[in-house]
């Protein structure tokens, strides 16, 4: 036998120091009447009082306690078979890992919020699928589709500016890469741009018209600013520098909200600058939960059935029983 909430099989404790109570009560009281009359007496005023059947029904709501409680702790016993059908989207998250997202005009710095982000849209998700795009210069595919939202977090977590060796932004490599993930039977693909829209190699809004002609819908979150940042780099001595370009300028990294609009515009999403409140990601996943489901996966189980019912009918039975026994059998002579 199996229990669902063992916890409870400890108020049985109550049983056997309910039974000492009463044989002590009861003794107590033929102490106390025996104080001011005989036992003679005693057995007078009680010859309409059967002590059987008052103990009977005493112990019918006892019986009917215990069985109470048992039932109260879920008794289960039988296995039944569970089949549960999954459904929900396919969701490929792209993000920005070039040196450009190591700029603090985001604090703590433009990939960690974009980091923390994810973590908080993995945190509302249920059953969808989900895999992760690390892009710089070039793409890899971090994590593939799974509904494991642990793992996927524990990618995210290792992301950083050093993920990707090769320098640049190449947002197309990007949506390139993450449609190849979906699967053709998908009934909703839906891809997640977190960057700060630098397109250097300028393919992302190529990529994202051709994309949205396989339905695949493109939101983009901007992460940075639009006045900009310096972007911090360490030289080969280990000391904190600016990253500068061929002529010794400090290079200024700006959010390029022209970019994310555009990409999210042909493929028919929509791009949301990153607030501090991350109510982007609320609309977001208002969107998603908007889009038809795909069956995602069956899992099958087995549990056991739950038995409680049993006890209680028992306890009902003891109750109901009592309730009609009369403790007064005996008729006076």
């Amino acid at each position: 036998m199996n229990w669902g909430s063992t916890f409870f099989l400890y108020f049985l404790i109550i049983i056997p120091v309910l039974i000492l109570f009463i044989i002590i009560a009861a003794k107590n009281r033929v102490k106390k009447f025996s104080r001011f009359a005989s036992a003679n007496l005693f057995n007078y005023h009680n010859k309409s009082f059967s002590l059987f059947h008052w103990n009977l029904k005493i112990l019918l709501l006892i019986f009917a306690l215990a069985f109470i409680i048992i039932a109260i702790a879920r008794p289960q016993w039988d296995k039944e078979e569970q089949v549960v059908t999954q459904e929900g989207v396919d969701i490929v998250i792209c993000v920005d890992v070039s040196k450009s997202m190591d700029a603090t005009d985001i604090k703590p710095s433009r990939l960690e919020r974009a980091k923390s982000h994810i973590s908080l849209f993995l945190d509302e998700l249920k059953n969808d699928r989900v895999g992760i795009v690390a892009f710089a210069g070039k793409s890899m595919v971090l994590c593939p589709l799974t509904d494991d939202y642990s793992a996927l977090k524990m990618f995210v977590s290792t992301l950083s500016t050093e993920t990707i060796t090769a320098y640049g932004t190449n947002i197309g490599s990007a949506l390139e890469r993450a449609e190849a993930m979906f699967i053709k039977d998908s009934k909703s693909k839906i891809i997640i741009l977190i960057s700060d829209g630098e397109d250097l190699e300028n393919d992302g809004m190529k990529m994202s018209s051709k994309i949205a002609k396989d339905n695949i819908n493109v939101f983009t979150i901007g992460i940075g600013s639009i006045d900009g940042s310096p972007i911090e780099t360490e030289n080969s001595f280990g000391q904190k520098e600016y990253a500068k370009d061929d002529n010794g300028n400090i290079i200024i990294s700006k959010m390029d909200v022209d970019v994310l609009s555009r990409i999210s515009e042909n493929a028919n999403g929509k791009f949301y600058p990153i607030t501090p409140q991350q109510t982007e990601i609320l609309d977001i996943l208002n969107q998603i939960s908007g889009k038809e489901k795909s069956k995602l996966s069956t899992k099958q189980y087995f549990k056991f059935k739950e038995q409680y019912h049993y006890f209680l009918l028992v306890a009902f039975l003891f109750i109901l029983t009592e309730t009609l026994l009369p403790y007064n059998l005996k008729n006076d002579k």
